[in-house]
């Protein structure tokens, strides 16, 4: 056990630590493992945390002779964030409808003649490798904004041969990345235009895909969008019971836009997660608080859309809801890079606390991927995922709107970002202008 990297001092250590067995719910949700004068210590070689603590508890005969220290006095040191819900891996702009909706058209009426189905076309022309460069750019994005585990989805393909180039894309992401990825199959994202007088065909479609998804390790979960715009429960239904026969894990999008009774159906099915909850009612929220399914909450793609109605997160949180929050990131609803601009639409449009937005972006989020053990707090022997925030309280990382507070990026104990900024006495004049 040896310390070659140390992290020392910190301006406040958040170690989230104690969070493995179990996601955190009601009060626990707030709970950030605020550590005054605190010290981490990373082994290099093997990625992972030797040391999160007091500083004066570290065994300083862990040093290693030639060990690094990166200074964190006056920042915020923390869990790297997990965005457990993307969609990374796509072709082509949907810029025009970004701009329909600023003149008041709906998520439904741009659905009639773009949304998901206009990502549909370049998509599947383009070749592996460049939807790998692509998803690439994005994913570097992701990074200098301070996530350090992704789960990413296909389903903009909605073809064999085109949910497989995607899921090949996240395949290869996954082996060039420092980080965690995870793959979701969300071929039963969307009934595509050729499908449409024969929605049966493609249910039938997705069930061989997701066979032959499982059969080959392309991916580790799969995802049903249910929705009028979508898949109903019963399509859902068909598809989830083909996906009990494999190992994937499932997850859902469900009661987005109204209270479907997704949440409450996709508990008695087994899902790890379901997502977007904009319009859960009562009986949604009492089937997720008394069950290990999270809900992760998408505030960025209410936003992006102008719904204008929220997931009801303080609800959820006092009925005991296990809460994580992800960006959503996909170019039609929630182009969105950065979670602490996540947590900023949680605070202000859900009412989250400071500390449920860091629990519901970092160790929670692990709770909705099956890997609590590996990343979302910091703890010895888990990943060394850790970012280095420049501001001096864990409260200002969502209050700075649109502003790059993440100065150091560490991934898996490779420090993949440093941002240095030099102080501001430290400028000249020499580009004043004179009146």
């Amino acid at each position: 056990m040896v310390i070659d990297l140390l992290i020392a001092p910190c301006g406040q250590l958040l170690t989230l630590a104690g969070g493995n067995d179990a996601p955190r719910r009601a009060a626990g949700l707030g709970d950030v493992g605020l550590v005054a004068d605190g010290v981490v210590g990373i082994n290099v070689e093997s990625g992972a945390i030797e040391y999160a603590g007091p500083q004066a508890d570290l065994d300083r005969s862990l040093l290693s002779k030639s060990s690094t220290t990166i200074e964190a006095e006056g920042c915020v040191v923390m869990p790297g964030f997990v965005d457990s819900h993307t969609h990374l891996v796509f072709a082509g702009s949907r810029a025009d409808e970004f701009y329909r909706r600023g003149r008041g058209e709906s998520y439904h009426e741009i659905a009639q003649s773009g949304g998901i189905a206009a990502t549909l076309a370049p998509t599947r022309q383009a070749t592996v490798e460049e939807l790998v460069e692509l998803a690439g750019q994005r994913l570097y994005r992701l990074y200098n904004n301070g996530t350090t585990t992704v789960e990413i989805k296909s389903g903009y393909g909605l073809s064999r041969d085109a949910e497989m180039k995607s899921l090949e894309a996240i395949r290869r992401l996954r082996e060039k990345s420092p980080g965690l990825i995870f793959s979701t199959f969300l071929g039963a994202h969307l009934i595509p235009p050729e499908y449409e007088d024969r929605r049966g065909d493609y249910v039938e479609l997705v069930i061989e895909m997701l066979n032959e998804v499982a059969a080959d390790g392309l991916a580790d979960f799969y995802d049903i969008f249910v929705d009028p715009l979508a898949f109903s429960k019963e399509e859902a239904a068909r598809v989830v019971e083909a996906g009990s026969r494999t190992a994937l894990g499932l997850r859902l999008h469900g009661d987005e836009f109204g209270d479907d009774g997704t949440a409450a159906w996709g508990v008695s099915v087994g899902a790890m997660s379901v997502d977007h909850l904009g319009g859960i009612g009562a009986g949604g929220i009492k089937a997720l608080a008394g069950s290990a399914t999270i809900a992760t909450l998408l505030p960025a793609t209410m936003f992006f859309c102008g719904h204008g109605k929220y997931a009801p997160a303080r609800e959820m949180i006092d009925a005991g809801c296990a809460i994580a929050l992800a960006t959503d990131l996909n170019p039609g609803s929630s182009l969105v890079y950065s979670m602490p601009f996540t947590m900023t639409l949680a605070a202000m449009q859900m009412g989250m606390s400071a500390g449920e937005c860091i629990v519901a972006s970092t160790i929670n989020g692990a709770h909705a991927l099956g890997i609590s053990e590996k990343v979302g707090s910091l703890e010895a022997g888990k990943r060394a995922d850790i970012i280095i925030a420049g501001v001096p309280d864990y409260r200002e990382l969502a209050y700075h709107v649109g502003c790059d507070l993440i100065r150091d990026v560490i991934i898996g104990g490779r420090v993949v970002k440093r941002m240095y900024v030099l102080p501001f006495s430290s400028y000249s004049n020499c580009g004043s202008i004179d009146a």
